[in-house]
């Protein structure tokens, strides 16, 4: 959207182009990965499954909510309320410019929640049809088939997404294993006791196997890809 003139845009939306894919993320820390992973991710994706769904690209969204990783160096956050109101509203003014369906790709489990409330808010109050894709939950098979286990927070998956798309982002130098820690049923810690977060066992910690990197970032696009056309034709019913 963002290179487009506004006399391009008009001859495209939404006569031609009715639907917009919105990256969402946050700044917060990753291990050794960017900061950004959270906003890289989700903006890759959408560039690679864009042409397939014949949708535009909105610009991405930043800044999310950040919890218990916030004390690192470079993490950032906004509050639940403030992202909320900040995202609906730009969904909104796309909805307003011609938009009828809103894809939007969320590269951080902190936003989830508010996410999930905009979708179901955004057919309620403006008739547009919303979708919201977590695509590490959505993609836990894919992560499987290209490791043989989930990944966890700056773990394999987010870590190999990385490695395949911006290897040069992904500081091997700086890896050591007590950057990882456990995430224990029943313990709450803020902030939390490591940079990488691993959900399961011994199971998560970043790989840095570049040829696993590649299989899974071409496995999780074509899971997402195939998910919104699925989503999309079904919406055809119900248009």
């Amino acid at each position: 959207m963002e290179e487009l003139t506004w006399m391009e845009f008009k001859k495209l939306v939404p006569d031609k182009i009715d639907a917009v894919l919105l990256p969402v993320g946050t700044l917060e820390a990753h291990g050794c990965t960017a900061l950004g992973t959270d906003n890289i991710l989700p903006v890759a994706i959408v560039e690679r499954i864009a042409p397939g769904l014949g949708a535009l690209i909105a610009p991405v969204i930043p800044y999310g909510i950040t919890r218990s990783l916030l004390a690192y160096p470079g993490s950032t956050s906004v509050t639940p309320d403030t992202f909320e109101r900040y995202v609906w509203e730009v969904c909104t003014s796309l909805a307003d410019t011609g938009f009828k369906r809103i894809a939007i790709l969320n590269g951080h489990g902190g936003n989830t929640e508010q996410l999930r409330n905009i979708c179901f808010r955004l057919y309620r109050e403006k008739k547009v049809f919303c979708l919201v894709i977590d695509w590490w939950v959505l993609c836990a098979e894919e992560i499987k088939e290209a490791y043989g286990h989930e990944g966890g927070h700056a773990g394999t998956d987010e870590t190999g997404m990385v490695q395949a798309l911006r290897p040069e982002l992904v500081r091997k130098e700086l890896y050591k294993d007590d950057l990882a820690a456990q995430a224990t049923p029943g313990l709450i810690t803020s902030p939390f006791p490591g940079s990488i977060i691993l959900y399961e066992k011994d199971e998560g910690y970043p790989n840095f196997d570049a040829e696993r990197a590649r299989k899974l970032l071409d496995l999780v696009c074509a899971k997402v890809e195939r998910s919104i056309v699925d989503v999309f034709k079904r919406w055809k019913a119900i248009r």
